[in-house]
């Protein structure tokens, strides 16, 4: 067995391969004396066919795979022993290798061609890059405020509709003589009176009891294809035309009063940070919608930042290489027209994924099987097992249990475990961006900030 390289470019070569008899030839004869012991030949007993016969029956394809076998292994021990990395993976080279006679033939020389990655050199102190800090105005926290009222309030099922109610009900597609229409839309839905647009249509419901039947024109009432598809429970392009009358029969009459702004509400809203004053209150709002914001400007810095350190990587790719086996790997999935016109986002997203690697060598990155754990069970906390105010020990330790022996199950769904995994490395990759680059912090309005994203 021989593997030599021969450079081909700055990052490309060709692996020869070379086989004799000798390297295959005893895995060959153990394998087909395991088909004569398992040979069933009429004529013969079991385990005692002729090694000529079964020869003749199985050692050619013994042989090609034993062979394919002992070259794959001799390559990539050679990738190893060499400490090549490599971009993609080898790729035959027919040309080269040419016709192999399986019948005839004893020793055999395979080609492959393979990329290796370069060298990717990083200095984020020369990059600079803007963050979007979002703060919250006086609208968004008084917006905030009636949310954290309805959510707090006192709920009443009444017997006529108000402007402010949600009402439940079933709505039903209607022709143009406002009979349900056959195979017509029909769904059990929602609808807050206070988004209808159309005036003559919310007045409609203004007073409407159970049992009412009420027909408006769904189109005219909200203009939110988005809002459309979820009543009907249909998709947004059916929405888009989906032009009937409908005929709503109220079933039920939800109202919320909204609590008042007190000392009660501060405590429901934040519980054990003893609030006194409205400022207090408003500050604590203000805190927590930031601290909301935050993570969509986190995740827009990400982006920006990993855009531009593609867009100024000085190191270039072996192209060629990468259009075959990028068709070669997606045979039958993606057409290889596709992939000659789009492939500049591949490229592009390759050298992400080798400046990716080399962020998280040189700065450690990594998150471990407890980190995700300890997501689990933090979420866990704060979702189904807070901590109750009189607790006792033995309530404590059963809490604790309970909390720890669901999150060890969690991290068994490996799909979720991999979410998780990604969540929380992208916090730290975007955390030493954020410390190491040169940062032009920009303090913008949620508005401000939504059309920052629309561009």
């Amino acid at each position: 067995m021989n593997v030599t390289k021969e450079m081909t470019g700055d990052l490309t070569a060709v692996l020869k391969v070379e086989v004799s008899a000798a390297d295959y030839m005893p895995a060959v004869e153990a394998e087909l004396k395991k088909y004569r012991k398992k040979a069933n030949v009429p004529g013969f007993r079991p385990g005692q066919v002729p090694m000529g016969m079964i020869k003749k029956m199985y050692e050619k394809p013994v042989r090609a795979e034993e062979v394919q076998k002992v070259m794959s292994d001799a390559m990539y021990q050679f990738v190893d022993d060499n400490k090549l990395d490599l971009l993609g993976s080898p790729m035959s080279n027919d040309e080269r290798t040419g016709n192999i006679d399986w019948d005839n033939q004893e020793d055999f020389v395979f080609y492959f061609d393979i990329a290796m990655q370069p060298e990717v050199k990083l200095e984020l102190g020369k990059q600079t890059a803007t963050y979007y800090k979002i703060t919250p105005d006086q609208e968004a926290i008084e917006k905030q405020i009636g949310e954290i009222q309805r959510r707090f309030g006192n709920f009443e099922t009444p017997e006529t509709i108000e402007e402010t109610d949600l009402v439940y009900g079933q709505i039903k597609e209607v022709d143009e003589e406002g009979n349900v229409k056959e195979g017509g839309v029909q769904t059990v839905t929602s609808i807050a009176v206070d988004k209808i647009g159309m005036a003559t249509i919310k007045k409609k419901f203004i007073g409407a009891k159970k049992d009412d039947a009420i027909v408006f024109n769904l189109a005219k009432a909200f203009k939110n294809n988005t809002e459309i598809a979820a009543m009907l429970r249909i998709d947004s392009a059916a929405a888009k035309e989906f032009k009937s009358d409908v005929q709503f029969t109220v079933h039920s009459i939800s109202r919320v009063t909204p609590h008042e702004v007190n000392e009660e509400l501060y405590e429901k809203a934040f519980p054990g940070k003893e609030i006194k004053t409205d400022a207090d209150f408003k500050a604590a709002i203000k805190e927590e919608m930031e601290k909301a914001y935050s993570q969509q400007a986190d995740r827009h810095f990400l982006n920006e930042v990993s855009k531009q350190l593609v867009e100024t990587s000085t190191f270039e790719l072996p192209d060629e290489f990468l259009k075959r086996w990028l068709i070669q790997t997606n045979t039958g999935k993606v057409e290889n027209k596709e992939i000659e016109e789009n492939y500049t986002m591949y490229r592009d997203s390759i050298k992400w994924q080798l400046v990716e690697s080399k962020l998280m060598e040189q700065y450690k990155l990594e998150v471990s099987k407890d980190e995700v754990k300890t997501y689990y069970k933090e979420a866990l906390i704060s979702n189904y097992f807070p901590k109750a105010e009189n607790e006792t020990e033995e309530q404590a330790q059963e809490r604790e249990a309970a909390i720890e022996k669901i999150a060890t199950n969690m991290l068994e769904n490996k799909e979720q475990g991999r979410q998780i995994y990604e969540f929380l490395f992208d916090q730290k990759l975007t955390q030493t961006l954020k410390e190491n680059v040169k940062l032009d912090t920009k303090e913008v309005s949620l508005d401000e900030f939504s059309k920052i994203l629309n561009k």
